[in-house]
């Protein structure tokens, strides 16, 4: 069954707070092509951390199952769990991060594309499918400690990760399609999230160690898939006073 999704927004997570999203040329080419955002089944993320629980977590959710006698396990329960959840990440925060143009760029000639929280929710308002969408801003915890974390919904343990990435500092778009049965709704890779490329973006913009010719070059794809929207150089490949 599908239906309309209205998209549960972070408290914080204001309508002009800028949204980016850094990508080497073949997923921005693919990102214009398709018109859509991917989200990438949570247990294909490489974090060994990425939705898991903490200690205290852990051991209730196995203490209720034992105390009820289901014929279930913590670890079925997770399986399941991070099979139904699908996610985009972007990084807060309109300016340039060098460590994310290395990550995620992974070469000189790529580019961040930047939104709004105000352009992204106008995006997933119009989404029509399985689950529930939340946008949410990522808390960086340590798990080893055992601190106190929100799980209702369950889908809420993917906005914490561990504080090795707090640099990112990570917005997620999360779709939960993981249901009370605690049973996975599909077994998909990936969910595409169509959006309307010129209403979407706020801008485009070049790694600030790309070659001279390549900012040219992405205006002219830009073109070919009809996107309007500037195209400019990143504010560190200024020279400085």
């Amino acid at each position: 069954m599908t239906s309309n999704i209205k998209i549960l927004i972070d408290e914080g997570l204001t309508e002009r707070k800028v949204l980016r999203r850094y990508l080497d040329m073949p997923r921005f080419i693919s990102f214009l092509k398709s018109s859509s955002l991917y989200l990438c089944r949570s247990d294909l993320f490489q974090d060994k951390f990425e939705g898991s629980f903490t200690v205290s977590v852990k051991e209730a959710i196995r203490n209720a199952y034992k105390k009820n006698r289901m014929n279930y396990t913590y670890e079925k329960f997770k399986k399941e769990l991070r099979e139904g959840v699908f996610i985009n990440c972007w990084s807060l925060g309109a300016d340039d991060n060098m460590a994310l143009w290395k990550l995620y760029g992974k070469t000189d000639d790529s580019v961040a594309i930047t939104t709004t929280v105000s352009k992204l929710s106008d995006a997933l308002d119009n989404y029509i499918g399985q689950g529930r969408l939340l946008l949410r801003k990522v808390e960086y915890i340590k798990h080893w400690r055992d601190p106190q974390i929100e799980i209702k919904p369950y889908s809420n343990v993917f906005k914490y990760k561990t504080v090795g990435y707090a640099f990112e500092n990570e917005v997620r778009i999360i779709l939960d399609r993981f249901d009370q049965t605690f049973e996975a709704t599909s077994k998909d890779e990936g969910v595409a999230l169509p959006v309307n490329l010129s209403k979407f973006l706020r801008s485009v913009v070049v790694s600030p160690e790309c070659s001279p010719w390549f900012k040219e070059v992405v205006q002219d794809i830009a073109d070919k898939y009809g996107v309007v929207c500037p195209i400019r150089n990143s504010s560190m490949s200024k020279m400085p006073v």
